[in-house]
């Protein structure tokens, strides 16, 4: 009888960041001792793989989107390497059954197999897992090339908006901002002026939103501390307004809307009342 070997080949280079795991591959000669030989690759490959995510975490290079776009690549091509119906693929399926079960994770009969890989490299964060597996999924379902998969990622804006373009329903901080800012300006909780804050006034800018910074006192009143003049922050307090306000943000868009039609609608109606009577 042959003997198998069972080795860790080095992946096609897909970036210029630091990286030492390997893509689990089976060479497979005979199917003998295939499956227990599949969980010792696979144990080694996650658990390299889960020390580079915790590298990447905690490390210099945490805040970096290209570490993170490589680590998902290596989970995309992971997905790929366990696919079909060869010994190799069945071999790597049935150790990384081996390992989920020596972690001791538990996964309904349902979830993707990809939400499995991403758990086991990126830990039990449930946001986490369902971001990153939205990505994985949607490169998927696009047939996305595993060498190509970065770049997918990089030229949609990053993961987060891949993970909102997948769903139909989802809105960017910006088009929050759109709709907490109608919803603001049809709303009044008072007026605030000063002569200092004249001086501030740019008469290109009246009609429109601006942000103030102000301190709550003990009889309720606000003193206002500073004007922002940043379009990013104002942006960001309308998207934030708006995610505690959805309901009402957008009932008041639909009032707002809705009495704008009927003003003109009445307009148009003047209109022609008045040129009828002018035509007699």
């Amino acid at each position: 009888m042959q003997n198998v070997l069972i080795s860790a080949t080095a992946a096609p280079a897909v970036s210029s960041a630091p990286s030492s795991a390997t893509t689990p591959v089976v060479v497979q000669n005979d199917n003998s001792g295939a499956a227990l030989q599949g969980t010792v690759v696979m144990r080694q490959y996650f658990e390299q793989l889960a020390a580079e995510r915790l590298a990447w975490q905690e490390g210099a290079l945490r805040t970096s989107n290209e570490q993170l776009y490589v680590l998902l690549q290596k989970c995309y091509q992971t997905y790929h390497a366990m696919g079909g119906t060869s010994a190799e693929a069945e071999a790597l399926r049935g150790g990384f059954t081996d390992y989920i079960n020596t972690k001791g994770l538990k996964f309904k009969k349902s979830t993707h197999t990809i939400a499995k890989i991403v758990q086991c490299v990126f830990g039990q964060d449930r946001r986490r897992i369902s971001a990153y597996s939205i990505v994985l999924r949607s490169a998927l379902s696009q047939k996305i090339g595993v060498l190509d998969f970065a770049d997918f990622v990089r030229n949609a804006g990053g993961v987060e908006e891949v993970r909102l373009a997948k769903s139909p329903n989802a809105m960017t901080a910006k088009q929050k901002a759109v709709v907490a800012g109608s919803a603001v300006t049809a709303a009044n909780l008072g007026v605030f002026a000063s002569a200092q804050l004249n001086q501030l006034l740019d008469a290109g800018k009246v009609g429109t939103n601006t942000l103030l910074i102000g301190t709550w006192q003990a009889d309720g009143s606000v003193v206002v501390r500073a004007v922002v003049e940043s379009e990013g922050a104002l942006n960001a307090a309308l998207a934030s307004y708006y995610s505690a306000n959805k309901t009402e943000s957008k009932a008041k868009v639909v009032e707002q809307t809705a009495a704008n039609e009927t003003n003109a609608m009445q307009g148009a109606v003047a209109y022609a009342v008045a040129n009828a009577l002018v035509n007699a």
